[in-house]
């Protein structure tokens, strides 16, 4: 779903991920003036795309990790590649979770005693 802002002809005019004022609108993808914006607008319609991308590949990071942990599949059964990507990965998300957290009351370096 997009928000699109449309003109006194009905037609697509401008495209957002979240509304920008109370004139712009809710629009699901089959809209047919939102399709025929895209495809007037390819560059837009690429970046569509490529958000959307972002969002697909960290569910299907998740999922791998589900089977994984399910035991319905073996890491080790993935190309030398995939696991290696899919270790990246895993240590960026990780880092980025731990430098974000802000529950932490010690820094690793911090003794208890």
């Amino acid at each position: 779903m997009l928000y699109v802002l449309m003109g006194d002809d009905k037609q697509v005019h401008a495209v957002s991920d979240k509304p920008l004022s109370s004139d712009w609108q809710l629009v699901d993808m089959d809209d047919e003036s939102l399709k025929l914006f895209l495809q007037k607008n390819p560059e837009i319609s690429a970046g569509i795309m490529e958000s959307s991308d972002a969002g697909f590949i960290r569910v299907l990071e998740d999922v791998i990790d589900l089977l994984i942990d399910k035991q319905l599949i073996q890491f080790t059964e993935f190309p030398d590649a995939v696991q290696t990507k899919l270790l990246n990965r895993r240590r960026y998300r990780e880092s980025l979770r731990s430098n974000s957290d802000s529950t932490r009351l010690l820094e690793d370096d911090d003794e208890i005693f």
